[in-house]
C-alpha cells in the first residue's frame, strides 16, 4: 500500500482567523464559586471554549478585582500549573483598579482539581495526555495545538466582557504561553495591550527534505508572524542568556512590528538570567500606563569604533531619562552562553547617555543593549544590536575564571521552568569552617569569562568544593564542536567536613557514552548541578 505524501495548506494569520467569530456561540457559565475574601472579589467559573464537530473543551478562570465596576482588565494564560507563581504579583495590578483574570490551558488540575476539560479528540492540545507538540501545523496551522490554545483564551476575553463589559482586557502569557498571548493580541482587535514574559521564541523543527510543517507554523503562528499584524502596544520582557528568549531572538520579533505600533522592552540582565518580583512589579507598572495610554519611550542607541573603544550613546524621546546602564557581550561566545558585562552610562549635558567598550584583536563583533529608568520606578530597554568592530590592539588574558572575592561570574540556573527566582539563589557565604564560597539552589552556572571577558586555556582546570558529608559532585562543561553544544561531565568526590582542592584534567571530561574530552578549545560554560549544601572557589586555569 503506498503511502501518501501529507499535503500542507498553508494559510496566513488573517486566513487563519478570518472564519473564526469569538462571540456568537453560547459560553454555558457554570460558576464554581463567587465569593468575597477581604476587599477582593473572587469568581471562578467553567465555560465553554471550543464546541465544534462533537468535540468540546470546558475552559476554568478565575477572576479577581477590588472594583466593583473595573474598566481596565488582564487576562493571564497559564499553559501548565507551573505558572501559577506568575500570579503571586497580581495584587498590585488589583489595586491599580485591574480585574484579573488567570486561564488554565493546560488540561492539569490545580489543587482543588480544576482544569481545563479536553473532549479525547482535542486531547493533543492537553498536558495531561502528554506534552502537546505545539510546533504542529500539519495539514495546516489549525491543526497547532496553539491555534487551539489561542482559541480558549479569546473565548475567556468574551467571558470577561460578560462580567465586566466596560473593562477594556489586555493579554500576558509567559514562555510557552506568551505565543498564546501573542496571537490573542494579533487576531482579536477588543485587546487594549499585550505583555509577553520570557517568550519560549523557538524556531520549529524541520527535516531535511520537508521544511514544510515548520514553514507553516512560522507564517501563521509565530511570535514573529503576529507582530506583523499587531495593533495595540506591547511590553516584551525577556533575559539575557534566558532558555529560549535570549535577546538577539526577541530583537527578531520586535523588527517584525509595523512601524507607530508603541512597544517596550525590558531585559533583565542580572546573573540569575530570570525574571523576578520587581520585573513583575515592573511589568505590572507599565501595564497601567499602557491602559490609560500614557506615552511609551522611544530609546535609540548608536555606536562609534575610535581607538579600540567602542562608544555608546543612549537617547531617550519623549521621556526624561533618570539613569541608564550598558549592557554588552563579545559574540564569539555560542548566543545562550553569552557572559553579560554591565557598565553604567554616563549623562552629558545634552540629556543623552554615553559608554565606552574595550575592544580586542580577534573581537569581530560587540552585542550590546542599554536600559534606561524613567519617571515612576519603570526602566525599559533598548532594541539589541550587533556592531562590526576591528582592532589592532591585543587583549590581555588572566588565568582567573573566578574567585571569592568577586560577586561575579555564576548566574542561578535552577530549571527551563522557573520564572522566580531571589537573591538567596546565589550567595557567597562562610562554608562551616569559616571559609567563603559560592553556594546556591538548583544548579550554578557560568559562562567562560576572565577579568578581560577571556580565557586561556591551561593544562587543568583546578576548583575547590566543600560538603558535610561525604559525597561525589559533578562538574560538566558545554562545549562548542561542529556548530553543536556538547556536554561533558567529570565526577569527584568529597572529603566530609573539609575543603577539596580538585585538579580536573582534560580527560577527566567525558561524555554520556564515557568518549573523553580531547581539549579545551571551544569551552562555552561551566555548570554546577550539585549546590545544596554545597561550597565551591578558587576555580583557576593552571
Amino acid at each position: 500500500m503506498e503511502i501518501l505524501p501529507v499535503t500542507i495548506k498553508f494559510l496566513t494569520p488573517v486566513q487563519l482567523w478570518q472564519d473564526y467569530d469569538p462571540v456568537s456561540a453560547p459560553l454555558d457559565i457554570s460558576i464554581e464559586y463567587n465569593k468575597e475574601v477581604g476587599d477582593l472579589s473572587l469568581k471562578g467559573a467553567y465555560f465553554t471554549a471550543y464546541s465544534e464537530e462533537g468535540e468540546s473543551v470546558r475552559a476554568f478562570a478565575e477572576i479577581k478585582t477590588a472594583t466593583r465596576s473595573p474598566k481596565k482588565a488582564i487576562l493571564c494564560v497559564m499553559n501548565s500549573a507551573d505558572q501559577a507563581a506568575m500570579a503571586e504579583g497580581f495584587d498590585e495590578l488589583i489595586k491599580r483598579g485591574f480585574a484579573v483574570m488567570t486561564l488554565d490551558v493546560s488540561g492539569l488540575p490545580d489543587e482543588e482539581g480544576r482544569c481545563a476539560i479536553y473532549s479525547e479528540g482535542l486531547s493533543y492540545a492537553s498536558f495531561a495526555a502528554g506534552t502537546p507538540d505545539r510546533f504542529l501545523a500539519s495539514p495546516s496551522a489549525k491543526n497547532s495545538p496553539v491555534f487551539l490554545w489561542t482559541k480558549i483564551a479569546r473565548r475567556a476575553i468574551t467571558l470577561l466582557e460578560y462580567f465586566y463589559p466596560k473593562a477594556r482586557p489586555a493579554v500576558m502569557g509567559a514562555e510557552t504561553a506568551a505565543d498564546i498571548a501573542w496571537q490573542v493580541a494579533a487576531s482579536d482587535s477588543r485587546v487594549a495591550a499585550l505583555v509577553a514574559m520570557l517568550g519560549d521564541y523557538s524556531d520549529p523543527p524541520a527535516e531535511e527534505d520537508d521544511t514544510s510543517n515548520a514553514d507553516s507554523y512560522t507564517m501563521a503562528l509565530s511570535a514573529k508572524s503576529a507582530a506583523r499584524q499587531l495593533k495595540c502596544p506591547c511590553l516584551i520582557a525577556t533575559a539575557a542568556n534566558a532558555h529560549g528568549g535570549d535577546v538577539e531572538k526577541v530583537n527578531e520579533v520586535v523588527c517584525q512590528l509595523r512601524e507607530g505600533i508603541a512597544y517596550t522592552l525590558v531585559v533583565t540582565p542580572r546573573l540569575n538570567a530570570q525574571i523576578d518580583s520587581a520585573d513583575l512589579l515592573m511589568t505590572y507598572k507599565w501595564l497601567d500606563r499602557a491602559i490609560k495610554g500614557e506615552e511609551t519611550p522611544e530609546l535609540h542607541l548608536l555606536s562609534d569604533l575610535a581607538n579600540d573603544r567602542l562608544s555608546f550613546t543612549l537617547t531617550c524621546e519623549g521621556v526624561k531619562q533618570q539613569g541608564a546602564t550598558l549592557y554588552y557581550a563579545y559574540n564569539d561566545a555560542e548566543p545562550g552562553c553569552r557572559h553579560w558585562h554591565e557598565l553604567p552610562m554616563k549623562k552629558r549635558e545634552d540629556g543623552a547617555f554615553v559608554a565606552d567598550v574595550p575592544v580586542w584583536a580577534g573581537d569581530h563583533e560587540v552585542y550590546a543593549y542599554a536600559v534606561s529608568s524613567i519617571a515612576g520606578g519603570l526602566s525599559c530597554a533598548s532594541k539589541g544590536f550587533g556592531t562590526l568592530v576591528t582592532s589592532s590592539t591585543e587583549y590581555l588574558t588572566s588565568h582567573f575564571l573566578l574567585d571569592t572575592e568577586s560577586d561575579h561570574g555564576f548566574y542561578a540556573d535552577n530549571s527551563a521552568k522557573t520564572f522566580l527566582s531571589f537573591k538567596d539563589d546565589f550567595v557567597i557565604s562562610e562554608a562551616p569552617d569559616g571559609v567563603p564560597g559560592f553556594c546556591g539552589k538548583g544548579e550554578l552556572r557560568t559562562n567562560i569569562l576572565s577579568e578581560k571577558g577571556r580565557y586561556e586555556p591551561a593544562t587543568a582546570l583546578h576548583l575547590s568544593a566543600y560538603s558535610g558529608t561525604e559525597c561525589e559532585i559533578r562538574v560538566i562543561l558545554l562545549k562548542s564542536e561542529e556548530g553543536a553544544l556538547v556536554k561533558y561531565v567529570a565526577t569527584c568526590p568529597l572529603e566530609a567536613g573539609e575543603w577539596t582542592r580538585l585538579s580536573l584534567d582534560v580527560d577527566d571530561f567525558k561524555t554520556e557514552e564515557l568518549i573523553p574530552m580531547k581539549d579545551w578549545e571551544g569551552l562555552c560554560s561551566i555548570i554546577l548541578p550539585d549546590t545544596d549544601d554545597k561550597y565551591y572557589n578558587n576555580f583557576l586555569w593552571m
